[in-house]
């Protein structure tokens, strides 16, 4: 008595199961979806990496992974979007003007925003430009002063340091001499 057994070839895309899911009613429903040995071995390796002590940092390293692979893809497509030949047009999409392109559409309105007044209301605060130069030399300033002030305050505790420490010396001497 011969027994045969043949299994046919198994692959990760071979199907073993269908997807169900469950009506408003509560009746099991065909979604007409199929689950195959690579959804299977995939649902087991997120269960172990989910487990593991260190998913975090596998996860954060594989969405920066993914966020440079989206980055390099898109890369190509905003350049030619940047310094594609594009017509202006009005409020109602009707061409208007001369060929140009988005850099130059961007450009000219960070100058047009750099120009406008930064109070729209009081006009002599100045432009926006102005109030971003004023705030970085500001801050410039004050970073300075204070390195300043503080290199002065330990040049004058250092002096005082030793002219104290002489004078509590000489005043400790001559209260010992005195008894």
């Amino acid at each position: 008595m011969n027994i045969e057994i043949k299994v046919d070839d198994i692959t990760l895309s071979t199907v073993v199961a269908e997807v169900v899911d469950f009506d408003e009613d509560g009746d099991l429903v065909s979604s007409g979806k199929e689950n195959t040995v690579a959804h299977l071995v995939a649902e087991q390796i997120v269960a172990r990496l989910v487990r593991d002590d260190r998913y975090p940092r596998l996860r954060d390293k594989v969405t920066e992974i993914r966020d440079e692979e989206i980055r390099a893809a898109i890369r190509p497509s905003i350049v030619e979007a940047v310094n594609r030949p594009i017509k202006k047009t009005n409020g109602y999409g009707e061409a208007t003007g001369q060929v140009t392109t988005l850099s130059e559409v961007i450009v000219d309105e960070a100058r047009k925003y750099m120009k406008e007044p930064a109070d729209k209301y009081r006009r002599e605060n100045g432009t926006v430009l102005q109030q971003l130069v004023r705030s970085a030399v500001k801050e410039a300033f004050e970073t300075e002063i204070a390195d300043a002030v503080k290199q002065a305050r330990d040049m004058v505790a250092a002096e005082l340091g030793d002219t104290v420490s002489t004078q509590i010396a000489g005043a400790v001497k001559a209260g010992l001499k005195a008894k």
